[in-house]
């Protein structure tokens, strides 16, 4: 009886092998069948600074989580370039065009050269008829304009061109401009602008009486000091010496004679005259 379950339990247990080994197989087949991808082989990129900032450690250390460590500041828009240059009193910037928007001038030329517009300026005799700007842009190639005015009306421009005595060449022609079309290529600070910033001090000269001299004592001191002055004379010591004996009688007489010098007087100083020069 023993003998026969023993045999069962090893039929039992070699079904179950069986079993396994067959749904292995057929787990085999079907992973074949289904699996139609490449394998593709990934290789791990190595750990930036980004990755490595990103640690529980690192944020939980961090004081500043969440806010800016510097703010940036807004642009500010309403700067003004000014040109380190030096320019002529002629020169005007974005004050003047700003004033004379609705006013008239009379264009002589351009050129890309300033000197070549002072040197223009220097020789005319009326140079404060003449005003210039420099216009520069994005598109725009820096250029100096040399201009007269401002004239109210173009009417008024236009007989003010009619009348210039400027010798120029045949291939310039001067042009009636209005000023607000320089206003998109203007910008910078006039010579009038700089100048008026810098503040003025006025010098007051106040007359002061100049103090009477007096002629006598001018005329004493002089005198006093033109007077001969006498020098003493030198002074002499006599010594003499009297040698006697015992009994009184004069044995010897020795006689000795020395002079010093008198030290001799400073000169008086010399002042000298002052004079009024506006008597």
């Amino acid at each position: 009886m023993a003998a026969r379950q023993s045999q069962w339990q090893k039929v039992h247990h070699y079904a179950w092998l069986v079993g396994g080994a067959v749904c292995l197989f057929a787990a085999l087949v079907f992973w074949a069948i289904t699996d139609t991808k490449e394998l593709v082989e990934v290789a791990k990129q190595a750990e930036t600074e980004v990755d490595l900032q990103i640690q529980p450690e690192k944020v939980a250390a961090m004081s500043h989580l969440g806010a800016l460590n510097e703010e940036v500041r807004p642009l500010d828009m309403t700067t003004r370039v000014v040109a380190t240059a030096q320019h002529e009193p002629e020169f005007r910037g974005t004050k003047f065009i700003n004033d004379s928007a609705k006013l008239y001038g009379v264009e002589l030329f351009r050129v890309s050269e300033e000197d070549i517009l002072k040197s223009f300026l220097r020789k005319q005799p009326e140079r404060h008829k003449f005003i210039y700007l420099r216009l520069s842009g994005e598109d725009h190639p820096e250029q100096y304009v040399i201009l007269t005015g401002p004239y109210s009306s173009q009417n008024d421009a236009k007989a003010a061109m009619s009348s210039l005595n400027i010798a120029l060449p045949a291939s310039i022609k001067p042009e009636v401009v209005e000023f607000k079309q320089y206003q998109a290529y203007v910008n910078d600070l006039g010579t009038e602008e700089m100048s008026s910033s810098q503040k003025l001090y006025a010098v007051k000269l106040k007359s002061v009486p100049l103090p009477k001299i007096d002629e006598a004592q001018i005329a004493a001191r002089k005198a006093a000091a033109a007077a001969t002055v006498t020098t003493p004379t030198n002074a002499t010591t006599s010594t003499t010496v009297t040698r006697r004996d015992a009994e009184g009688n004069v044995i010897d007489v020795q006689k000795s004679q020395s002079s010093v010098d008198a030290p001799r007087p400073k000169p008086a100083p010399v002042e000298q005259e002052v004079t009024d020069p506006f008597n």
